[in-house]
């Protein structure tokens, strides 16, 4: 009897501040598609003995097959943008999706954030209001779409907007619902670094 292939280990990472159904959701959506999903709040992330929680969230980081991160306009501690972070330096695969109330921030935005050619991050910043708690929310748009690379080196830069939440839940069926094409194309990175 062949032994039974262990389940591909996928991270949720998110804030939780007023975003828990959505990712809540998500990570049932993963679940019942047959991953062995990885998310704290969720109840999945298993924490070393002895292990603070940002040191935990970042180890799950590395023993993840892919890395999956969700931008809200809701910073709080920052430990998801270290997440984010960790996720790039180790090449892990990942998707991401974004409220939309990111991407259109963004873009009113860029003018004061960024000057000059190439662009460069400058001070700027908000104070916290009801609907961003911190403007580091661009910034994790920013390193996941990896804007800091010349356009033809960036590998993982997709970065699916959503309003509702059914926009949401298309776009992980889309990418994960069909879980022999994703074990195939882990495979393939595998194969081909």
């Amino acid at each position: 009897m062949a032994a039974k292939k262990p389940k591909i280990r996928i991270m949720v990472a998110s804030t939780v501040y007023q975003n828990r159904d959505l990712l809540m959701q998500i990570c049932g959506l993963l679940y019942n598609y047959g991953y062995h999903v990885i998310n704290s709040e969720y109840g999945t992330l298993h924490p070393a003995l002895g292990q603070n929680n940002t040191d935990a969230c970042l180890a799950a980081v590395a023993e993840c097959d892919i890395f999956f991160g969700i931008i809200n306009p809701f910073y709080s501690t920052g430990i998801t943008h270290l997440e984010f972070k960790r996720a790039i330096a180790l090449n892990k695969p990942r998707h991401y999706i974004a409220h939309s109330f990111i991407t259109f921030t963004r873009k009113l935005l860029e003018p004061m954030m960024y000057s000059g050619t190439p662009k460069v991050r400058t001070a700027f910043t908000l104070p916290k209001t009801s609907v961003m708690d911190d403007i580091k929310v661009i910034d994790m748009y920013n390193d996941a779409i990896e804007i800091s690379l010349p356009y033809a080196d960036r590998k993982y830069h997709w970065v699916q907007e959503f309003f509702r939440y059914d926009e949401a839940f298309r776009h992980v069926e889309t990418l994960f619902g069909d879980i022999k094409r994703v074990s195939a194309e882990l495979e393939l990175l595998r194969a081909n670094p």
